[in-house]
């Protein structure tokens, strides 16, 4: 199946729609803080500096801020409608002080090099104009030593039936773009909808 074109603005920028996004992917954000949560308790991983790189509206980060209590976490993303959602719910969750939601561009991360214990990237490698920037950022500012976590729709035949797979990477081409890029050496494995990517070191 040939990768079509987005089929919604890169950058959510109307509020109903960002709403109705977070409504239609809340579920799947929070099931993807409960598993990396889970396997970065089981890699004994208690407190440290985490950040999501494109958090949207941020459920990812409320389910890792009630899970490690002594971390700073911060989730970074250029739609203001989709930040706004995310502090809210923090708010609402009495974690508005244990994590920061900033606007910021994931091909130019504001961070120093080496800043942070865990990095998380969730559904958005086919979002982006160049993933191979956004990973090189990625790896920048990741300590030696640190976990990262990597997600994104796999395109697959599942397409004809849900049209945001068909602007997914398949796994070659998810393969081509970690290659071309200077991310450290991790773990590609799939699902049907899914491809992930695993790394420490």
């Amino acid at each position: 199946m040939k990768r079509e074109p987005l089929s919604h603005d890169r950058v959510f920028q109307d509020n109903d729609f960002a709403e109705r996004y977070a409504r239609q992917h809340w579920k799947m954000a929070e099931k993807f803080g409960q598993e990396y949560a889970q396997k970065l308790a089981s890699q004994g991983f208690n407190k440290g500096k985490i950040i999501d790189v494109g958090c949207g509206f941020g459920a990812t980060n409320l389910v890792l801020a009630e899970r490690f209590v002594e971390s700073e976490i911060v989730g970074i993303d250029l739609s203001e409608p989709l930040l706004e959602l995310a502090r809210e719910t923090a708010a609402e969750a009495n974690l508005g002080g244990r994590i920061r939601f900033e606007k910021a561009d994931v091909h130019q991360i504001p961070y120093p090099d080496d800043t942070f214990d865990v990095v998380l990237n969730i559904n958005m490698v086919h979002l982006v104009d160049k993933p191979v920037q956004m990973l090189n950022e990625i790896e920048r500012i990741l300590m030696p030593g640190g976990y990262l976590y990597i997600a994104d729709l796999r395109r697959s035949l599942l397409g004809f039936v849900e049209s945001e797979i068909r602007s997914g990477l398949t796994i070659a081409e998810a393969r081509e773009v970690f290659d071309q890029s200077e991310i450290r050496t991790g773990d590609l494995t799939w699902s049907v909808l899914w491809w992930k990517f695993e790394a420490r070191s």
